[in-house]
């Protein structure tokens, strides 16, 4: 229905297809102090960190859920009720969304084409929002150090690949990465198991940084190691099994990989 896929950024200087799994120099595991609320691996084991987008590296969530209410209406109480539907909606893809708010806020089936009208709208909002909306303290950075280290930077989102490029390309992350995974009409968890099995990653070798239940759910499903980033929602209250949650990157990699002089929470 709606494209979605992989991208390599020429970042390295192969093919990342020509890339077999191989041992990283890392720094010495850091002190338990140091390692966040659990020590999910030891770091010289990372083969790959990939990156959620919406709340891990573009601040985002917000003005996307804006954009879905417009998408659906123009009255200003039932964009509201979207909205705040929309934000608790983490870590699915952008059809379910659809469907969900269509079920639970609008109330009926969708007529005919009625449903790929919402998609483009949305896709043509939220586009906008997401070039403009800030990055997150530390996405540059702590992206910027994991390079250095050797360890392979993928993102990975619900977003259309070609959105998605867009999107990383109008916020300067391209150069930061060098793996791009886009999202379409499919669940997080089959994007993720996708791109583990493209590139031979190994689950347990593998960090997945997320802001949802869903991203957690996803990262579960295929065995990675998970690291939670929440700015004080409360979304992984109840929850256990994962680092963190930590309020941003730049909290991660002060406390985990002994980073400094990181931009300074909001």
């Amino acid at each position: 229905m709606h494209g979605g896929g992989l991208i390599q950024v020429k970042t390295v200087p192969c093919a990342l297809d020509e890339l077999a799994p191989q041992p990283h120099t890392w720094i010495p595991d850091l002190p338990k102090d140091l390692r966040g609320s659990q020590a999910t691996m030891a770091l010289s084991q990372i083969q790959v960190c990939i990156f959620d987008v919406n709340g891990v590296l573009i601040d985002s969530n917000r003005a996307n859920a804006r954009a879905m209410a417009e998408a659906f209406t123009e009255e200003a109480a039932l964009q509201e009720r979207i909205a705040q539907v929309y934000l608790t909606l983490t870590g699915i893809d952008r059809g379910s969304k659809i469907r969900i708010i269509q079920e639970k806020i609008m109330g009926g089936a969708f007529k005919e084409g009625e449903f790929d009208r919402r998609w483009e709208t949305f896709q043509r909002l939220a586009h906008g929002a997401m070039c403009q909306a800030p990055l997150l303290p530390g996405a540059k950075e702590v992206l910027a150090e994991v390079g250095r280290r050797h360890i392979r930077r993928a993102a990975l989102s619900n977003t259309p690949l070609s959105e998605l490029k867009e999107i990383l390309a109008a916020q300067d992350l391209l150069s930061l990465l060098d793996l791009v995974r886009g999202g379409g009409d499919w669940p997080k968890s089959e994007s993720l198991t996708r791109l583990l099995a493209k590139f031979a990653f190994q689950p347990d070798r593998s960090l997945f940084f997320g802001d949802g239940k869903g991203d957690l759910a996803a990262s579960r499903h295929a065995g990675l190691s998970f690291v939670a980033i929440d700015a004080g929602m409360g979304e992984f209250d109840g929850e256990a099994g994962f680092d963190g949650p930590y309020q941003h990157l730049a909290e991660w990699g002060q406390k985990v990989l002994a980073m400094k002089d990181l931009e300074a929470p909001p």
